[in-house]
This record gives structure tokens, sequence and C-alpha cells, in this order.
């Protein structure tokens, strides 16, 4: 399987990497950037154990969780053999109104 991220993706990852080295600091920031990347290779390997999101308008959307970092979901979808990762967002936000493309 393979890795597909939207730019949006990026952005996210970005933004919440900033917020945690200025909230929290940069073991915590460093932390959740390899708690994403392990996340995101148990995804490669099991692409299905997330729910489908019937709650978000974009269809075929399944979100997980972030290990150790619970409160972070990465939203993503599958095609044929492709990882298509589309946001990582804090998951207190009100969810039906993000944008995903």
């Amino acid at each position: 399987m393979t890795l597909r991220a939207r730019p949006a993706f990026y952005q996210d990852v970005a933004r919440e990497q900033l917020r945690l080295l200025d909230r929290a600091g940069a073991e915590v920031a460093e932390a959740w950037r390899v708690a994403l990347l392990d996340t995101l290779e148990f995804l490669k390997n099991y692409p299905l154990v997330g729910r489908e999101r019937q709650d978000l308008k974009h269809p075929g959307i399944r979100s997980w969780r972030v290990n150790r970092f619970g409160r972070w979901l990465i939203f993503y979808g599958v095609r044929d053999k492709v990882l298509i990762l589309h946001r990582v967002i804090y998951g207190t936000m009100n969810l039906p109104q993000v944008e995903f493309d």
C-alpha cells in the first residue's frame, strides 16, 4: 500500500507541530510527529481498520486516532492500493464543518 497525501494533510501536520511546539515544547512536538508516522505505517498494513465516517459529507472517508495522541484523528480514504491522507485534526473540532478535498 502506498501513501498519497493531500495538501491539506501537510498543512495540518505543520500547524499541529507548531502548536505543540509552542504549547508543550520540542519533546512533545517530536513525539507527536513520531507517533503520527508510526500510525501511518500501521494504517498502510491495516487500511480498513478505521471507521467509515457517515457523518461527513465526503464519501469514503475513514478516521483513526494517532497512536499515543488519541485526541488527533487521521482522516483518510482507501482506493485500490493507495491510502489517501486527507487531514489530521484535533478531534474536538466541529468535524462536519471540516473541508475534505
